[in-house]
């Protein structure tokens, strides 16, 4: 694989607007296998490149130079390595890609969601059961954390994420509620409160039943 070539597939991903960590994901490869690519050190195989062009690539033009068009109707969303509690509180660490999720940019579109506002998340815990359950994916959309009442919010609490139901109430309070009754809802004063913030509002969910 020639220089040109890798600088093809990086101009690519950069106009799918992914990053080499989330395109490595999408095409389950190593990050040092995508930047191997991209510097033109190494080939790609068949999996990639079929990867790649089911998630929106011009695979024709990386390959030969020639364009022919892309599939523009749908767009991946990557999937973040961290599990959103939606009980006790899962511990998450660095964010790290795990693939994605495509979804119709129509469907996007009618929403008013932007795609590089959007993440995929998987649930954990029962908290949040009929609504969600234990393994669920979430969408959520980054640009979207002012709490409106009835809407579900994955919450950064100290380094726990949760996916909840968020309210603000009077004096700058934060009720924190569940679909769960058991898992009782509580308060937050966000005046007093550090280390809490909305992280964005679940759009979509994988719900399993």
């Amino acid at each position: 694989m020639d220089a040109e070539t890798g600088l093809r597939l990086k101009a690519e991903r950069q106009r799918l607007g992914k990053s080499p960590n989330e395109w490595a994901a999408i095409c389950h490869v190593s990050r040092t296998s995508q930047f191997a690519y991209e510097g033109g050190d190494r080939a790609p195989d068949a999996d990639y490149l079929k990867l790649a062009h089911a998630s929106g690539m011009d695979t024709n033009y990386v390959v030969t130079g020639q364009r022919i068009g892309v599939d523009s109707s749908y767009v991946v969303v990557p999937q973040i390595d961290v599990s959103a509690s939606a009980g006790p509180g899962a511990i998450n660490g660095d964010e790290e890609c795990n693939g994605g999720l495509s979804f119709s940019r129509q469907w996007l579109q009618k929403r008013g969601l932007q795609p590089n506002n959007l993440k995929v998340i998987r649930v954990a815990g029962d908290s949040m059961r009929p609504v969600l359950n234990d393994g669920d994916k979430v969408l959520v959309d980054i640009g979207d954390t002012l709490p409106k009442s009835g809407r579900a919010y994955v919450l950064l609490q100290g380094e726990e994420l949760l996916v909840k139901y968020c309210q603000l109430l009077p004096d700058g309070l934060l009720r924190v509620s569940s679909a769960n009754p058991d898992y009782p809802a509580y308060d937050i004063d966000l005046a007093k409160t550090t280390g809490v913030s909305i992280v964005g509002r679940v759009r979509a969910s994988t719900h399993e039943w």
